[in-house]
């Protein structure tokens, strides 16, 4: 797996960033903060009102970090675009819907049941196309989905566009194999598979 995958593969990464973040703001606020706005924070009634006060003198950050900030949201998006292209485009959920013979409600259902896979993309969830086929989700795929427990979606949807070795002639995807019809067998190695790369 490379070190994106396992970037995104982790579970409280995106939580460990903020944190990060959070921690690096504060210092920023209280380092530039002035001693009236250090003994309002210290007299606040609530962390709420601490947090509120705290920018009150906050230096902006260097443009450096600024334009790196820029370039990691640049190379997020352009990876993710990436992405959606391997794995024919991105639904939204009534495309989804419409495409099942669903309501939208039961789109979200089968998503929280991991019987399909949802993203965040912008400001909503979208599905990875080549999930579907027939108009239904590809056999065996909640099997996988379910494997793969608490791992970040997007690294999920890595995993399942990424070429494999050693299931017919040819490199296929997880999903290009259960879109092809994967047999009972295949399945289980593929669930499997995505259970060990979670661990």
């Amino acid at each position: 797996m490379t070190a994106l995958a396992r970037s995104l593969a982790t579970p409280d990464t995106l939580r460990r960033r903020a944190m990060q973040a959070l921690t690096e703001a504060v210092a920023r606020a209280l380092d530039s903060a002035s001693e009236e706005t250090l003994a309002a924070i210290v007299g606040a009634q609530d962390p709420r009102e601490a947090l509120a006060i705290a920018p009150r003198d906050l230096a902006p950050p260097p443009p450096e970090r600024l334009a790196a900030e820029r370039a990691a949201r640049a190379r997020t998006a352009g990876f993710r675009a990436e992405l959606a292209a391997r794995v024919g485009g991105m639904y939204d959920r009534a495309e989804v819907a419409e495409l099942l013979g669903v309501t939208p409600a039961a789109i979200d259902k089968q998503r929280q049941r991991r019987q399909i896979l949802g993203v965040p993309y912008g400001n909503e969830i979208r599905y990875p196309a080549a999930q579907f086929r027939d108009g239904a989700a590809v056999a065996g795929l909640k099997p996988i989905l379910d494997a793969f427990g608490d791992m970040n979606s997007w690294g999920q949807l890595q995993l399942l566009a990424a070429p494999l070795d050693g299931f017919g002639d040819a490199p296929a995807s997880v999903l290009a194999l259960l879109a092809d019809g994967a047999d009972a067998e295949t399945r289980a190695r593929l669930a499997a598979l995505a259970a060990g790369w979670a661990a």
